[in-house]
């Protein structure tokens, strides 16, 4: 695949392209996690059919230590953002940057895919669900799904088309996995049928979470 870095998006990012471009080939997106950067997922690209465009993005709040996040955290609550408008903020420009790459780059439309870890799974289930015209399929990675107050832009009488993945560590120390239960009962609750995975593992994308969204990946851009 080609490196690309001659584009203009909202977010700082980092592009992988084919090195023979196909009408019909799919593009990943990656959004990182809390206090990471847009080369942490990247690095996944490699493991994606060659004929797939790879794009990662990074969030614009400092963390700290050269990492950025999606939005600011109350630690002793996770689920409580202390400043909302970031998450707005970063769907917007998230949005954006995937619909400039669709024109600069002449993807296809129809087979976008969002992955998210962590704080960038929250993100990535968030534009999905507000926005389910613009993905193919999300990949909630060690993630959940954003407060209540968000739900309520969820387009519930759209999201038939929608494919989701979810995939949490039962033994992660971060985001514990009832939290990814209980994102799979809310979204069962407003009709969405997520393939929905546990691993033995803490806050990581296991070797066997990254084969079965591969797998997952395959069957649904083949179909």
């Amino acid at each position: 695949m080609n490196k690309v870095d001659n584009i203009s998006l909202p977010l700082k990012h980092l592009v992988k392209l084919p090195n023979k471009q196909h009408p019909k080939s799919a593009t990943v997106f990656f959004l990182h996690g809390f206090g990471s950067n847009m080369h942490d997922l990247f690095a996944l690209s490699d493991f994606f059919p060659v004929e797939w465009t790879c794009i990662s993005l990074e969030a614009t709040v400092p963390a700290g230590f050269g990492g950025w996040a999606w939005a600011e955290l109350d630690y002793n609550n996770i689920m409580q953002l202390p400043k909302p408008e970031q998450i707005y903020m970063h769907r917007t420009k998230i949005i954006q940057s995937i619909k400039i790459s669709i024109q600069s780059f002449g993807l296809d439309s129809s087979q976008i895919f969002l992955v998210g870890f962590s704080q960038g799974a929250s993100m990535a289930l968030f534009c999905g669900l507000t926005r389910p015209a613009m993905f193919y399929g999300i990949a909630s990675l060690c993630g959940f799904l954003p407060n209540s107050k968000f739900l309520e832009e969820i387009k519930k009488d759209i999201l038939s088309e929608l494919n989701i993945f979810i995939g949490n560590g039962t033994k992660d120390d971060v985001v514990s996995i009832s939290l990814g239960r209980a994102t799979k009962t809310t979204l069962e609750r407003i009709g969405v049928q997520p393939l929905y995975q546990e691993y033995p593992v803490g806050h990581t994308i296991s070797n066997d979470c990254l084969q079965d969204i591969l797998k997952w990946f395959n069957g649904l851009s083949s179909s």
